[in-house]
């Protein structure tokens, strides 16, 4: 059965065209196998249901989730032109305000999470998680790509900033990126022969301003669907820092991901003409997303 976050990707490519189509294709989907869907999945269903015109069905998924379920959101994700409809109404002010509160006692609580323990192998993969999801989905993300290697010992890197229920989510500032580098610097003196980095979406330019900003270092970074605003203001920085500390760069990006595709290829571009060890990867049929045959990592290396 395909992830969670692959049914939302196939459910925003419908919504380009048709929100009905959407909400049909992703209630389908949720009735099939409610256990497998989360926050995420009632966050769209209420938005595409208050974008097609149903606001009473945006309204009843809003308070399933927020109600029933104990679920929360980022403030600002309520506030959707999706959900205007519902702006007004008592009983949806009433959602969001307990909402926030949940949202806010999770900001004063959260920190962030490394999950490595000890070593257990002879090399690291770090795993950094995007926006919207965990530690727990970045292992789940990279596992199949490393296989069943015992020579591979895969962690996880989440970040401090709570996104929704159970999610997180990176910021581009001064800050948000330190737990990456703390985690990378301090897995250079465990004795790994090989230490690999892997960052999907946002974790990409996370690993990006670790390079660059600190003393963290890696073998190779493989960079999965690279949302990096990095690049904007410090591209050339950046290939300078690779290039400094003999980094070996991967890009991979979906044929069909109009966000992320322009900065691979950006990347790829400045890292080309720099004379970097590196390779760029179009997955074609691929949206924002992992490919649905994963690829091996000793294909990468």
């Amino acid at each position: 059965m395909p992830k969670e976050n692959d049914i939302l990707e196939t459910t925003l490519s419908l919504a380009e065209s048709s929100y009905p189509e959407a909400y049909r294709y992703l209630l389908d989907a949720y009735q099939a196998n409610s256990k497998a869907f989360g926050p995420q999945t009632f966050y769209f269903l209420a938005c595409l249901a208050g974008g097609a015109g149903m606001p009473e069905q945006a309204l009843a998924w809003l308070r399933s989730a927020i109600t029933d379920h104990a679920w929360w959101y980022r403030p600002e994700v309520l506030t959707d032109d999706d959900l205007a409809p519902l702006k007004a109404r008592p009983e949806f002010l009433a959602l969001k305000s307990l909402s926030d509160q949940r949202y806010a006692d999770a900001v004063s609580r959260s920190q962030a999470l490394f999950s490595w323990k000890g070593k257990h192998a002879d090399s690291l993969f770090l795993a950094v998680h995007g926006n919207t999801q965990n530690g727990q989905t970045a292992r789940a993300d990279w596992e199949p790509i490393l296989g069943k290697s015992n020579s591979w010992q895969l962690e996880a890197i989440q970040s401090a900033e709570p996104d929704g229920y159970g999610t997180y989510r990176w910021r581009y500032d001064g800050a948000s990126y330190a737990a990456v580098a703390q985690a990378m610097e301090a897995m250079q003196s465990q004795g790994y022969q090989r230490i690999v980095c892997g960052g999907f979406s946002a974790g990409c330019d996370m690993l990006l301003r670790s390079v660059l900003f600190t003393d963290a270092r890696c073998d190779m970074l493989i960079l999965q669907s690279p949302w990096i605003p990095l690049l904007h203001d410090h591209a050339a920085e950046v290939v300078q820092a690779i290039r400094q500390k003999q980094i070996r760069l991967a890009i991979l990006c979906g044929s069909e991901d109009e966000d992320c595709l322009p900065l691979a290829r950006h990347l790829h571009a400045a890292a080309a003409q720099a004379g970097l060890d590196e390779t760029l990867h179009i997955q074609k049929g691929t949206r924002h997303q992992f490919p649905a045959k994963p690829y091996a990592l000793a294909d990468l290396l």
